[in-house]
């Protein structure tokens, strides 16, 4: 009996050794169970599309196969590019035996040489939710800027500014520039065809400069456009330049507002200061301060002379509560800034 109860126990402990040992970390894990009924099967025979050598600037689309390999719908959930440069669209829906496609596009202005863009699609697939694509590229400049496609500018609002390029043929082609479109902001653009005494040496094929200008009556502000220039090269139609920057005005206001933020209505007398700067070699006189509130009260102190100013505005103890919103206004003697607006803000307790 003894030797009965003492079996019994060791057939009992077996089992729970052998689950533990299967569940214990560096096991391999156990085969997935196959799901109960219908399901779908995600089928794509080609993963990479390899586009081979294309021309900097173009947009190059993959289309991708998909099968449904199973024997219920198969929905494609999300297609998720892993870059801002691509897009993807897709069929949603797959029947059993059917083909749908992912198509995913990119562009390649921003590159240079060999890329790979990835692609993840996701289904409902219960044994493959996620699948990888990937798009290859060899990306060629076949019309190189020199010395680069980026032109940066600080200027001064009033004063015309130049920056110039040089486009030459990476294959030894001929072509000409037709036109030059900019995406927004004041430029001037002019392009001519370089004399052979002006050419770059070691380079063949056509050579075109082009001038990009700032004029004077530019708005003050930050400059982020595109500048296309259009050519008649089959390979090479459009080469596009990018303009960054600041047109700085000359008479400068820091900062470009006076914001009291929340105060008591009890509190001592607040105070904010903003300051004038003028470009040296001309005179600034301030001739006039006021603010549309009388709440608020100003008083402008020379810093340096028809140079610097500070102009200083207060708020009062015991002013009345609420949000109180109002414009300085500045005149100068300065044709391009002659009347300066910065907005006065409070809010009291």
């Amino acid at each position: 009996m003894k030797r009965y109860v003492v079996l019994l126990a060791l057939l009992l402990v077996v089992p729970v050794v052998i689950h533990a040992q299967a569940a214990r970390p560096g096991m391999p894990p156990t085969a997935r169970t196959a799901p109960a009924g219908p399901v779908p099967v995600i089928q794509v025979d080609q993963k990479v599309a390899d586009m081979g050598v294309v021309a900097k600037g173009e947009k190059v689309k993959a289309v991708f196969v998909v099968k449904n390999a199973g024997d219920a719908p198969l929905e494609i959930t999300q297609v998720r590019p892993t870059c801002g440069c691509t897009v993807a669209s897709f069929d949603r829906t797959i029947p059993p035996g059917g083909v749908g496609s992912v198509v995913a596009e990119v562009d390649t202005s921003a590159f240079n040489g060999p890329i790979s863009k990835a692609v993840l699609v996701f289904s409902n697939d219960p044994q493959n939710g996620q699948l990888n694509l990937a798009v290859k590229v060899e990306v060629r400049a076949f019309i190189e800027v020199l010395p680069r496609s980026l032109l940066r500018f600080n200027v001064l609002q009033g004063e015309p500014a130049t920056e110039k390029v040089t486009l030459v043929s990476a294959e030894n082609l001929t072509f000409k520039v037709l036109s030059a479109e900019a995406s927004g902001g004041a430029y001037d653009v002019k392009f001519r065809e370089l004399a052979e005494n002006e050419r770059v040496q070691g380079k063949q094929g056509s050579q075109w400069e082009v001038a990009v200008t700032i004029p004077a009556n530019a708005p003050e502000g930050m400059l982020n456009h595109k500048i296309v220039l259009k050519t008649d090269a089959p390979k090479a139609s459009e080469v596009t330049l990018n303009v960054s920057g600041l047109v700085r005005p000359i008479v400068q206001v820091v900062p470009a507002e006076v914001n009291f933020g929340t105060v008591p209505s009890d509190a001592p007398v607040g105070r904010n200061v903003i300051l004038i700067n003028n470009r040296s070699g001309s005179e600034l006189q301030v001739t006039k301060v006021e603010v549309d509130d009388p709440t608020f009260s100003t008083e402008v102190i020379p810093l340096q002379a028809a140079q610097r100013y500070q102009i200083a505005v207060s708020l009062p103890a015991g002013a009345s509560k609420g949000t109180h919103k109002a414009t300085l206004k500045i005149t100068t003697n300065d044709p391009s800034r002659g009347v300066i607006q910065v907005p006065v803000l409070a809010i009291v307790q």
